[in-house]
């Protein structure tokens, strides 16, 4: 297996390691059956990439054995945002899904303990074709067998069609929202668009909020009624007081 380093992971706020740490726990409460889980978003820029690899390195810190894929095959961004470094040539989930590589040539180990990635090396205009072939349900086949926990950060809901295909494959949602950002009508929309894939909507993730405005209280009194999960931070990344 290939290794990887993660050079930009950040040390984080104790709050916000904290507040991680209890989207973790909440999610290992979902069932064990809970393996395969989407990160997702209504626009961009709401914060799901950062979720998604801080959980992942939780899930990792703790023991699991936690694989994350970069799903964004049209814009990704987590080799530069995150400092992914190789000595070997860059082999990733497209040159699997065009059949030009095998599952085991996609993996990398990383220097996070228990913590693997499967990159993205080169990013193609319309992935819609190779999402919807047979090798992407492979793929999940065979890493569900190796792995305690699959992690993949997707697309925006909002933006293209890629992650509500993704959705079908896996066994729950999550979905964050950056607050005063993202409007309510757009938030109901995606639900309802998750909703449609009979994938479990898992939780909400609302970032970056000040709950002592009254309109953040809205998001978490409506979300709160359907029993999704919900954590909040601020501005900087930390957890306010609910």
């Amino acid at each position: 297996m290939k290794d990887m380093s993660i050079e930009n992971m950040p040390e984080l706020p104790f709050d916000v390691t904290e507040s991680l740490n209890q989207l973790r726990v909440s999610l290992g409460f979902s069932g064990e059956n809970i393996k395969t889980i989407e990160i997702t978003s209504s626009t961009p820029n709401e914060g799901k990439s950062f979720v998604a690899m801080n959980l992942w390195k939780m899930m990792a810190d703790v023991g699991n054995r936690v694989l994350l894929i970069d799903c964004d095959l049209r814009n990704s961004e987590m080799r530069s945002k995150w400092g992914l470094q190789t000595n070997e040539e860059l082999v990733g989930i497209v040159h699997f899904l065009a059949a030009k590589a095998d599952v085991y040539d996609i993996v990398y180990k990383t220097n996070i303990a228990n913590g693997y990635i499967i990159p993205v090396a080169a990013c193609v205009p319309n992935p819609t074709i190779l999402l919807e072939g047979k090798r992407f349900g492979e793929l999940l086949e065979v890493c569900k067998s190796q792995f305690d926990y699959i992690l993949l950060d997707t697309p925006a809901l909002g933006s293209v069609v890629d992650a509500l295909k993704i959705a079908t494959y896996c066994d729950g949602s999550l979905l964050v929202i950056r607050s005063g950002e993202t409007p309510r009508k757009m938030v109901e929309n995606s639900v309802s668009l998750l909703n449609r894939t009979e994938t479990p909507l898992l939780g909400v993730v609302l970032n970056r909020a000040d709950t002592s405005k009254r309109g953040n209280n809205y998001y978490y009194n409506h979300y709160y009624r359907y029993g999704y999960h919900g954590e909040y931070y601020g501005n900087n990344g930390n957890k306010k007081p609910k």
